[in-house]
């Protein structure tokens, strides 16, 4: 088992710093999310992708990679942004083969307004998927299926609906967001395990706080129950911090995100049984 982190936590630094922090909490790879500031906003510069690719050299384990999902939907109403999400989806798959990611993250088709998903919804996030996975597949990269947070409009949030779309696509894997499914109940997080724990390449920790998901599972320790499973499941893939730094009243400092990582470093660590990753 590998034990990564969102590069999202650390939002505000150059690619270099990311890794640099990251490896001062003990943690050897990196979830890559293609969205990080520095690197998005000059990704069409081929000095920034080189830059990428050399400090992702650094980390002894590697990578996995998030693909673009702020601002896009791939079951939206508005055509563009139906094709605008395919369009960077195939991007990403692009980008995580010039840096070797080890999976590229997607997430799902949601209704653009607050009701229940249509069939053209459902039929419009189909053909995203089509496409996506026959690039991955051309490419030879693994893409995987993130379950979202519960809501009406929302697809993939049961472990039925999960299991009826991957049954769809033999070459989709699936990334378990453990706090997306336990908004729902412990129970939805459980299922999620026993019934699609064969398919699960990659999966994202964090803990609800106030009602707000991301935070530290170290902190209060809610999730104890979700990670033994996960552990006594036989699980082997990529364990990806995911902590949303706004959730915190103020900004952190460099030196508190590094304790905030080395806590969730040791908590994993602890229920993993794992000195090193």
């Amino acid at each position: 088992m590998r034990l990564s982190c969102s590069s999202l936590f650390l939002w505000e630094y150059p690619v270099y710093d990311i890794m640099d922090i990251l490896q001062k909490a003990g943690i050897n790879s990196v979830e890559f999310w293609a969205e990080t500031p520095f690197f998005w906003m000059d990704r069409n510069n081929e000095k920034t992708v080189a830059r990428l690719i050399d400090a992702i050299s650094i980390m002894l384990q590697g990578c996995t990679l998030h693909a673009p999902v702020m601002d896009l939907n791939p079951s939206s109403y508005n055509d563009l942004v139906h094709e605008a999400t395919i369009k960077e989806t195939l991007w990403s798959i692009e980008l995580a083969s010039i840096i070797n990611a080890r999976v590229v993250t997607i997430h799902p088709g949601k209704r653009t307004v607050h009701r229940k998903p249509t069939n053209e919804d459902w039929e419009k996030f189909m053909r995203y998927l089509e496409i996506s996975v026959r690039k991955a597949k051309s490419t030879g990269v693994d893409i995987s299926l993130e379950n979202s947070m519960p809501g009406v409009q929302s697809m993939c949030c049961d472990p039925q609906e999960m299991k009826e779309v991957l049954d769809q696509f033999p070459g989709l894997f699936f990334t378990f967001d453990v706090v997306h499914a336990f908004m729902n109940s412990p129970e939805t997080a459980l299922s999620f395990i026993n019934e699609l724990g064969d398919k699960i390449i990659n999966v994202h920790i964090g803990a609800l706080h106030n009602g707000k998901p991301h935070f530290p599972a170290h902190h209060e320790k809610k999730m104890d129950i979700i990670l033994h499973r996960l552990r006594d499941s036989g699980y082997q893939g990529d364990l990806t911090i995911e902590i949303d730094d706004k959730i915190y009243p103020v900004q952190l400092t460099r030196e508190e995100k590094i304790r905030e990582l080395t806590g969730e470093r040791k908590y994993l660590e602890s229920i993993f049984n794992e000195k090193e990753y």
